[in-house]
């Protein structure tokens, strides 16, 4: 079985083409000269330098040397270049050769029709004394390269010396080495995963692959599990094992296979136990009752056999409100076996609860809001931050990582699990303004990994939006964001202006899955992939919107920006994006390691630009939402479209007949178990739970997404159902929670009995402000268990005013008048030229008269084709006699036509465009190519017309 799933899941290698000799470099041991230099050779340096063969210097066995005598400093480094020589793309090559340096290297050059593809430094720690330099080399899509001698030529260097010898590049296969061993296998748990982490000696190769097998301790059967991951920089193989059941132990086997190799590499073999819920308590820490207004900092540590828990007073009413008394509400310093369990908290300067150089700390069913400084928003004083307006400190400094937990430097197997963590003081600021700075829920900074964030209910909203909801720091750094061995699984994230989630950092066995992100500008950013490999499998990642109305990856996915990237997996989640569902290149120009398979990518773009080293297959996608539609990608994938069970209310169920069912492959650990012939595409399987994420014998809310309205000066009022089931062991009672002052419910509370009550939600009366308003409503129970539904909401004006425009029905020139579409709404409708040049002539133009001044909306129905979407996505529009403004569309998903109302690109969302009375023009001037108009709407409401 083993065999089987490495071979579906390997990424295509093909072997190199024969190219005459299997020596590539030319006179590689410099013995070869003519006219003063090594033949093939060229010094190509800024500083004065010279070079000549020494048979003195040189390594054992080598004829002589190459030397470089630097007699001059120059800018930059210097460099002896040899001659260009082609090679087969996707080929594996083998680049050996000696160096003598304080301070060199050797650099590959990869090139592709001509142009620099890609640059790989091969180097050593070694200094002064003959080192011998090895890398394989996977040459991508390039078809040639070039061999570079690097040195420094700094002032520090000039009369000093450096030596190379023996340098060949050769096929990877044709190597001579012996068989690699396994020289400790390490498994790092968590409650549901193992990583699994192999060190290897000897002569490893790309052609060597590396397999687990798993089985409960006492069990028969090996179970198969996903590939491993070679790295070389580290010289570990590592994967993961999954879906796991906590407190058991797992036999595991690891071994290598090699085609190259005739020697049997043996297997190693180890036991891992993963974590239980259940620890036993030494000691409870009771809180006195009612309000306590000083920070609680731990200072008490538990042991493996008795831990330390802190709660508060059995009867319900203690509340840890901080306020501005201390930088923090909770602090623990230096700890370890300790439980903070069921406690509100309020407040805190900066973090509502932080942990430092805390090892075994539990953080369970915690209320934790109003953290941070809400500061000023004023603009930028230091033009190193960029455009601004930044909110400011009292200081006059941005204020930006401030988390309601955060997890600091020397941290591990730290547990976040149940809490309700919400409202923080602040709010973020959008891209309008640059990188988005301000609070988030949980801040991961450079801990030593091993954590886990499981079933939290992480709650931002319009007026208190996160950063990130969970944020890491620092992206470059391998500790950076959760490091390693980390599982987020089955939390409810909403209201981000940048990321759902930063995996960003080392990324070795990092696991996110069981999740759902909403109403972020992205959803999970995997730039960069340091180490590798990390797994996002099943999740919801529904993208619509920031506060701008902007959106932007599903999937953020890293380049090539760090040496030998990580590989990411991306198995069985279901995107709805309004523009990107995927893109790379985000760390980095060139391409970073990625598999896909099972997604279901129901809107939004594939983009991935570098062309190579990703493999995706068998998901589902819209038509021409694969850019570039390369014929190797999606070779069992499937094109269509999917309407859901019921998205309005939150229901992503496959829509009965959906072209997603059985046509997913069957992976090992996550999709062995399936009805029908095959698995489905996307997070959900056929007859599962509306209810997501899952939480075994949690609370139940349902519908996922509520939808209200109300008619402004009338008594037309839409209010909506929330049906809440809480079982006994969850509480005795639950009760209704809310940061939006907009909203109502009732009842406000009930029992935990296992039943199914109902809750009417609907907007307060008072409430006026028209337009669209989102939100949250949390159902918790005085355990301290939680759910979470996401809240549209809709508030009408009784007389918008509307004027509707057929677009093939205005005044235009250039426009294409397109009379057959049969996905279109509207036939025919408008496209705008097939260049940009001609784009920019075109126009649309429409005469209104508006008998009450005031401010209006223009509302257009609109759609961008694909492949090729980002470059179709907006147009000017240019109000009587005014200035163009740049309308970016914040629907960019190919083939959906979406009402989307006029907006000026960075400056103003929704553009408010304040008209007297009488009569007016509005041109829709061109700028993109292909762009397709429908209708036009001109509105006192900022929503969009109801045809």
């Amino acid at each position: 079985m083993a065999f089987i799933i490495a071979a579906l899941f390997s990424l295509a290698v093909q072997l190199p083409a024969q190219l005459g000799a299997s020596e590539l470099v030319r006179n590689g041991d410099f013995s070869k000269w003519s006219e003063g230099s090594a033949a093939g050779w060229k010094l190509a340096s800024s500083g004065k330098a010279s070079i000549h063969y020494d048979v003195n210097e040189k390594p054992e066995g080598a004829k002589g040397s190459l030397r470089i005598d630097i007699e001059g400093s120059g800018a930059g480094e210097g460099q002896v270049v040899a001659s260009k020589f082609k090679v087969q793309p996707n080929s594996i090559l083998f680049l050996e050769g000696w160096m003598k340096a304080q301070k060199g290297f050797i650099q590959i050059k990869l090139y592709k029709g001509g142009k620099e593809y890609q640059r790989i430094s091969v180097n050593s720690g070694q200094r002064g004394e003959w080192t011998k330099l090895e890398k394989e080399l996977d040459v991508g899509d390039a078809d040639a390269l070039a061999v570079l001698l690097r040195y420094n030529q700094g002032s520090g260097y000039v009369g000093k010396s450096l030596w190379f010898a023996d340098i060949s590049v050769i096929p990877a296969a044709e190597r001579i080495r012996s068989a690699p061993t396994i020289a400790k296998l390490e498994g790092v748990a968590t409650f549901s995963s193992i990583g699994i982490y192999a060190d290897i000696i000897g002569d490893m190769s790309q052609f060597t692959k590396g397999y687990s097998v798993f089985r409960k301790k006492g069990e028969q059967e090996w179970r198969a599990s996903l590939p491993m991951q070679w790295q070389d920089k580290t010289k570990q193989l590592r994967s993961s094992l999954l879906n796991l059941e906590e407190d058991t132990e797992y036999e595991i086997k690891t071994w290598m296979e090699d085609p190259n190799l005739t020697e049997k590499m043996e297997p190693a073999f180890m036991t891992v136990k993963t974590w239980s819920s259940e620890v036993p308590i030494a000691r409870t820490v009771y809180l006195p009752a009612g309000e306590i207004t000083e920070p609680l900092l731990i200072t008490e540590s538990g042991s493996a056999e008795g831990w330390v828990r802190y709660t508060g007073d059995p009867s319900g009413t203690t509340v840890l409100n901080v306020g501005m008394n201390g930088a923090n509400a909770v602090k623990f310093e230096a700890v370890h076996h300790v439980i903070l369990d069921n406690l509100t908290i309020r407040g805190g300067v900066k973090d509502a609860v932080t942990l430092r150089s805390s090892t075994d700390v539990r953080i369970m069913r915690c209320d934790i809001s109003e953290w941070g400084r809400p500061g000023e928003l004023l603009p930028s004083t230091n033009p190193k931050w960029g455009r601004g307006p930044f909110y400011l400190d009292e200081n006059g400094e941005r204020i930006n990582l401030e988390g309601g937990v955060r997890i600091g430097r020397y941290s591990s197997r730290i547990v976040v699990e149940d809490c309700y963590i919400h409202n923080p003081r602040g709010r973020a600021t959008s891209w309008k303004n640059g990188h988005p700075l301000g609070p988030t829920s949980i801040i991961l900074f450079n801990s030593d990994g091993n954590l886990v964030i499981r079933n939290n209910s992480l709650i931002g909203g319009e007026e208190h939006r996160f950063n990130d909801t969970i944020e890491g720091a620092y992206n470059n750094y391998i500790t950076g964001g959760p490091h390693r061995d980390t599982d987020f699984d089955g939390n409810t994230m909403f209201f981000s202006n940048d990321d759902g989630v930063e995996l960003d950092g080392g990324q070795m066995n990092v696991r996110f899955f069981n999740n759902w992100i909403q109403s972020s500008y992205c959803g999970v950013s995997t730039a960069p992939t340091i180490l590798g490999p990390s797994y996002i499998y099943n999740n919801l990642i529904v993208l619509e919107g920031e506060e701008r109305g902007q959106t932007n990856f599903a999937f953020k996915v890293g380049g090539n920006k760090v040496e030998e990237p990580g590989i990411n997996y991306f198995f069985h989640n279901t995107i709805f994006s309004n523009s990107m569902a995927l893109r790379g290149g985000n760390w980095g120009k060139g391409p970073t390691p990625l598999f896909t398979r099972n997604n279901l990518f129901a809107s939004g773009v594939l983009l991935w630009p570098q062309k190579s080293k990703a493999d995706f297959d068998y998901d589902m996608a819209r038509p021409n939402s694969i850019d570039p539609p390369l014929p190797e990608w999606q070779q069992n994938g499937v094109t269509g479209l999917e309407s859901f069970r019921d998205r309005a209310a939150g229901d992503y169920r496959l829509s009965d007949g959906s072209l997603a069912i059985d046509r997913a492959l069957a992976l090992p650990m996550i999709s062995e178990e399936y009805q029908g012939s095959a698995p489905d595409i996307g997070a959900f399987q056929v007859g599962a739970s509306p209810l997501f994420p899952v939480r075994e014998d949690s609370v139940s809310a349902l519908p996922m997404q509520l939808q209200i309205e109300k008619t402004l000066a009338t008594s037309n009022e839409k209010a909506d159902t929330l049906y809440i089931t809480a079982p006994s062991s969850t509480g005795k009672r639950w009760r209704i929670l809310s940061d939006e002052a907009w909203l109502q419910f009732s009842p406000s509370n009930g029992p935990c009995d296992g039943k199914v009550h109902e809750v009417t939600v609907s907007l307060k009366p008072d409430f006026k402000r028209e337009g669209l308003r989102q939100g949250s409503i949390t159902v918790r129970t005085d355990f301290g268990y939680n759910r979470t539904s996401f809240v549209k909401a809709k508030v009408r004006l009784a007389d918008p005013g509307i004027q509707m425009f057929v677009a093939a029905d205005l005044e235009q020139r250039g426009m294409t008048v397109v009379e057959s579409d049969p996905n279109a709404p509207v036939v025919p409708y408008l496209a705008a030229p097939a260049t940009r040049a001609a784009s920019s002539e075109a126009y649309i133009k429409f005469d209104f008269e508006i008998e009450e001044a005031g401010v209006y909306y223009l509302h257009g129905l609109m759609s961008v084709p694909g492949p090729g979407s980002p470059g179709h996505d907006s147009c000017f529009v240019q109000v009587d006699d005014g200035e163009p403004g740049y309308w970016d569309f914040p629907v960019t998903a190919p083939g959906r036509w979406e009402w989307m109302i006029n907006s000026i690109q960075r400056k103003e969302y929704p553009r408010k465009m304040q008209l007297s009375a009488g009569k007016h023009t509005i041109y829709i001037r061109g700028r993109e190519s292909l762009t397709r108009f429908a209708k036009f709407a001109v509105s006192r409401s900022s929503l969009p017309p109801q045809d």
